[in-house]
């Protein structure tokens, strides 16, 4: 995967990046004990209701990782936010105000 400019890269993005060891199946690969497994690291996100996953360049998993917990971080506080607002709402109507 190409790299891409900084501000063409995205500010948020939905999923998790995960780091996944495996064997490869080689019985001569240093990896055929289990010791140093080959590792990739994937975007894991659902779309249409299934599990996807993007494969990541080693150039772009920590801005792709930053990006989700920017992402996380927004969510968390529209979160905060609407809370705020629903308890907000519902001092005013056991208050007798809204009805």
């Amino acid at each position: 995967m190409p790299s891409r400019p900084a501000q063409d890269f995205p500010r948020m993005i939905w999923g998790s990046v995960v780091v996944q060891r495996r064997r490869c199946g080689r019985p001569t690969c240093h990896c055929a004990d289990g010791g140093q497994l080959h590792e990739a690291t994937p975007l894991s996100y659902s779309q249409d209701g299934r599990s996807r996953s993007l494969m990541l360049a080693p150039t772009e998993a920590a801005r792709v990782r930053a990006a989700v917990t920017r992402y996380r971080a927004a969510q968390a506080k529209l979160e905060a936010q609407a809370n705020a607002g629903l308890a907000t709402l519902i001092r005013r109507a056991t208050s007798g105000a809204v009805q």
